[in-house]
């Protein structure tokens, strides 16, 4: 059992739970929340505990997952646009139950995550509808909002990047220039990247998360 399944379970958490995607810097259940969200979008708030149960059509392990993992997303002021108390990163205050919150896609997330047209989707879970294989992000997401994972046998961690730094390095990019970002602390913080070797084997860093 373990030489035939360990491999298959290992790959599931890995590829289906704790570890952002690449292309789109999501992992399964942000991304799910945010087909979601567009799916119920007309502009106005709705509230979050709505769209935990709509995103339980496309996101089979709980609502309790959805509902941090939403809370996540809204605090980082990026995707979504809150209303309520979404508690305080901070101080560490938890958010509000979900009845008392509210959420709806930012105009940001609305003009760069979506497009139906580009956009490979699969049948869900249970094949009553379909859900996208990747979100088609116009924007180095992942570097923005940063990312932590524990799998099995693999884990990660992405510091988050400046928005502004990386709209110039994605202009840079697209130019053919030679780009060279560093992290950067929503919070404030201070980092050494003197000895960061590019990212290389042997290189080192030291980064120090403030809360002001």
């Amino acid at each position: 059992m373990y030489r035939e399944w360990f491999l298959d379970y290992a790959s599931y958490v890995i590829l289906e739970r704790a570890v952002p995607a690449l292309i789109d810097g999501l992992k399964p259940v942000q991304r799910r929340i945010l087909h979601s969200m567009k799916e119920l979008d007309d502009g106005r708030y709705n509230k979050v505990a709505n769209v935990i149960g709509n995103t339980m059509k496309y996101h089979p392990h709980g609502d309790s997952s959805i509902g941090d993992a939403l809370v996540q997303l809204g605090q980082k002021d990026l995707l979504i646009d809150t209303q309520g108390n979404w508690g305080n990163t901070l101080t560490g205050d938890s958010a509000a139950a979900p009845r008392y919150i509210e959420a709806r896609l930012s105009k940001f997330a609305s003009h760069v995550v979506f497009n139906p047209k580009t956009t490979e989707w699969i049948p869900s879970y249970d094949g009553r509808n379909r859900e996208p294989v990747m979100l088609p992000v116009k924007f180095p997401l992942l570097l923005a909002q940063g990312a932590e994972g524990i799998a099995v046998g693999m884990a990660c961690k992405v510091l988050p990047h400046n928005f502004i730094e990386l709209i110039d390095a994605s202009v840079d990019v697209l130019r053919g220039k030679k780009i060279n970002i560093l992290p950067d602390f929503p919070n404030g913080g201070l980092a050494d990247f003197s000895h960061y070797n590019e990212g290389q084997r042997g290189g080192k860093s030291k980064s120090t998360c403030k809360n002001y």
